[in-house]
């Protein structure tokens, strides 16, 4: 008994350490997402300042499409996670 209750807290343990790794990955890579398209958009007003302004507006728009895209997927794969879930918990409840 012992040892079943020692492998279950070593089990418990290591899934908590990948989730805050899954965690801090995230968070890391948003930040570093905010930071390029941060320098993008400042590229895009120092290209216009000196008078390019196509390829001024091109980054800018670009770097904010980039961004909504991202968004927008983000919250589409969300959803679908969710309807997933739910209906693996729907088929669980219903073969009980």
């Amino acid at each position: 008994m012992v040892m079943a209750e020692k492998q279950s807290a070593h089990r418990e343990a290591l899934e908590a350490r990948v989730v805050n790794g899954n965690v801090a990955n995230q968070t890391r890579g948003s930040i570093f997402g905010f930071i390029i398209s941060l320098v993008a958009i400042i590229g895009g007003f120092v290209l216009i300042e000196q008078g390019k302004n196509a390829e001024g507006l091109s980054s800018i728009i670009a770097s904010l499409a980039a961004l909504v895209g991202i968004f927008f997927y983000s919250k589409h794969e969300q959803k679908r996670e969710r309807v997933e879930k739910s209906n693996t918990l729907q088929t669980r409840k219903n073969a009980q």
